[in-house]
């Protein structure tokens, strides 16, 4: 069994197997799951991007990541690296093998305009952003509902960010809405034995249905 090993970044997280930070013992944690402190925070890199780390369930096994761009003070702010919710589910992390709940995993879109009129339906004006000729907007969109956003034809997108958000989204959210999901971040399950499967060069499937997310590999016939 791993030893008992227990660090900080000084921000309340504890920090223990598999994670660890640079300066444990080398027989602490695991090095794929090495994070990092900034600033007495917690932060890792994930898909190319920085991420506070606001959360880790050892019984549940999962993680709160949030882009570094959207710190609790309510910045308005562009995502650090833009990123979907799609995209971590199509480029699965070995380490990171899923997403908590998908009834409450969001997109943000975040789209630059020439016309403001766009703006009255479904779509947040980012005030920070906005200039005379140039509008920029954030839609929301729900993984769970598999519709898409249909970007207007004087509009491009220029960013995007996952969001985990638990209360209820109306169709036109406020920009403080938005601010809000922004701090919420997101939630994924993270997994040891997946990331051993994927080396193996086997898929990993859930142990059970329970709370807790367990994995093992997929039987070889």
């Amino acid at each position: 069994p791993p030893p008992i090993c227990s660090s900080s970044c000084g921000d309340s997280l504890e920090i223990r197997y598999p994670f660890r930070l640079p300066n444990d013992p080398f027989t602490c944690g695991d090095p794929d799951f090495e994070l990092r402190c900034e600033n007495n925070k917690t932060i890792t890199n994930f898909h190319g991007g920085l991420y506070y780390v606001k959360g880790i369930s050892y019984d549940d096994h999962t993680i709160q990541l949030v882009d570094i761009n959207f710190s609790d003070d309510g910045k308005c702010s562009l995502p650090n690296r833009s990123l979907s919710t799609d995209e971590i589910l199509m480029e699965m992390d070995d380490r990171y093998p899923g997403l908590v709940n998908f009834t409450y995993s969001y997109t943000l879109n975040y789209v630059r305009c020439s016309d403001s009129s766009v703006g009255s339906v479904n779509n947040s004006l980012v005030p920070c952003l906005t200039r005379n000729s140039s509008h920029v907007y954030v839609n929301v969109t729900n993984w769970s509902s598999l519709t898409s956003y249909d970007v207007p034809k004087t509009c491009k997108v220029i960013s995007m960010a996952p969001a985990f958000y638990e209360e209820s989204v109306p169709v036109n959210p406020s920009y403080e809405t938005v601010l809000k999901m922004q701090q919420s971040g997101f939630q994924m399950v993270w997994s040891v034995e997946c990331r051993d499967c994927r080396a193996k060069g086997r898929g990993c499937v859930y142990k059970s249905a329970d709370t807790t997310f367990l994995f093992e590999c997929e039987k070889e016939y």
